[in-house]
């Protein structure tokens, strides 16, 4: 009898002693369908000053510590896991992304939210080469991805990449051999080339504006993501786009036009869109992208608007709820982009042309002195994020649309139901030591015992 109370005694001390301590950085909150949005961390004062369609509630700059954990904070209150930041790559010369993405990934782990990296290669200025891309790619693989705020699925850092059409498929074989072999991460390519799949992970595009049918599109592409997996026996993530409205006029492009929000329709059109298309990941276009106007941070003209629209849709797409079916565009070849008239026409007339990707403003026009942070140290600051009730209610929205515009020529595509699981974590899984401890534990008593 006393054996066996020193026993029962042995094994509780033990199972105590083998409870896992608190991670470093809180676990999203669901374990499978995660919600992202794209960051913009380079933006200075100056551009406040430009005619854009909207302004922040107080004009910031990017690399002030302050402001993005108010950003993280406000997010967090939006239901989104992680924000997704475009990167330039390691090089501080001309280039704030580095020295913020730091910074966010410290305050994503004080606050509990993630942080990834979205590699651009949109800017002449960097990572032009697949030597550079390698380079950058090693660095945030042995650097960033390490850090306990980085986002990981399954033990896996994941990366977002934009432009990747740089380089053909053949030469990303050469760079995933290089920097990844064993695929111990998650890479995920942007745009309509699912061929791509063949060395990315999972496919997403950036942009759905130029339709005014984004449910459709995202069906349509999701239907694609799966196509390509049942061809080649393999899995791949398909990651839906949310985007609330696009207008890039202040961009001076030839090509610049505007998608209306109209009072919240065509955001809740592409999260119905991504519930519809059995999407892996919803990816937000964009948290604070002002050029293009697709901005779901508090503004002058929609206060808090989307971060409550942003928080009700989230948890609708993680409890699968799945909005009036919308009916997919044909699955053709990529048309081509179209040509704006010389005056463009008002939001309501936009033609929409049928490309599916734009360019994210990726260039902005350089400071005559670029700012660039004294130091890669961050500097943390006590925050208390601003709630969301102290903006002025606007939450009379219109209901969710019933039905969507239906193309004659529509074909459907397949959109198989997968229930795939994918365990998130913050950090490395840590291993439980109960089991060895028992096995000393019962070898010392049996010692004793002779």
């Amino acid at each position: 009898m006393r054996r066996f109370m020193s026993i029962s005694v042995l094994i509780g001390m033990l199972l105590a002693l083998a409870q896992p301590g608190p991670t470093q950085a809180a676990r999203p909150r669901q374990s499978e369908r995660l919600v992202l949005a794209f960051y913009y961390a380079w933006f200075d004062l100056t551009t406040w000053q430009r005619p854009l369609s909207d302004q922040p509630l107080a004009p910031y700059h990017s690399a002030d510590a302050q402001t993005i954990a108010q950003h993280i904070g406000w997010a967090r209150q939006a239901g989104i896991d992680a924000l997704v930041q475009a990167w330039y790559g390691p090089d501080r010369t001309n280039n704030q992304t580095e020295d913020n993405f730091r910074l966010l990934l410290e305050h994503s782990l004080q606050q509990g939210l993630h942080a990834a990296a979205s590699v651009d290669m949109g800017s002449p200025a960097f990572l032009q080469t697949p030597e550079s891309l390698v380079d950058a790619l090693t660095t945030l693989r042995d650097q960033h991805a390490q850090h306990a705020g980085y986002l990981r699925v399954g033990g896996r850092p994941v990366v977002f990449f934009w432009k990747q059409e740089l380089f053909s498929v053949s030469a990303w074989e050469v760079i995933r051999s290089q920097v990844d072999p064993n695929h111990a991460m998650i890479w995920v390519a942007e745009g309509a080339r699912p061929e791509y799949l063949e060395v990315f992970d999972g496919l997403y595009l950036y942009s759905v504006a130029w339709t005014s049918d984004p449910a459709s599109v995202l069906v349509r592409w999701g239907g694609e993501v799966r196509k390509w997996e049942t061809a080649n026996n393999a899995s791949r993530y398909w990651v839906a786009t949310a985007m609330p409205g696009y207008d890039d006029y202040v961009t001076g492009r030839a090509a610049a036009f505007a998608r209306p929000r109209d009072d919240g329709a065509f955001y809740r059109a592409c999260w119905s869109g991504g519930n519809q298309s059995q999407a892996d990941w919803v990816v937000i276009t964009s948290f604070n992208e002002w050029l293009e106007g697709t901005h779901i941070e508090p503004s002058v003209n929609y206060g808090a608007i989307y971060l409550e629209l942003t928080a009700a849709l989230a948890q609708q797409y993680r409890q699968g709820v799945v909005l009036p079916t919308a009916t997919p565009e044909p699955p053709t070849v990529t048309p081509e982009p179209f040509t704006p008239t010389a005056t463009p026409e008002p939001p309501t007339a936009t033609p929409e042309p049928p490309t599916p990707t734009l360019t994210p403003t990726v260039v902005l026009t350089p400071t005559a002195t670029p700012f660039r942070l004294p130091t890669p140290t961050p500097t943390l600051l006590p925050v208390v994020p601003t709630p969301l009730s102290t903006f002025p209610s606007q939450a009379n929205l219109p209901p969710a649309p019933t039905s969507y515009p239906v193309y004659d020529d529509a074909a459907s595509p397949p959109t198989p139901v997968r229930a795939r699981p994918l365990p998130v974590e913050g950090s490395a899984p840590e291993s439980c030591a109960l089991f060895p401890a028992l096995f000393c534990g019962l070898v010392l008593l049996l010692h004793r015992r002779r």
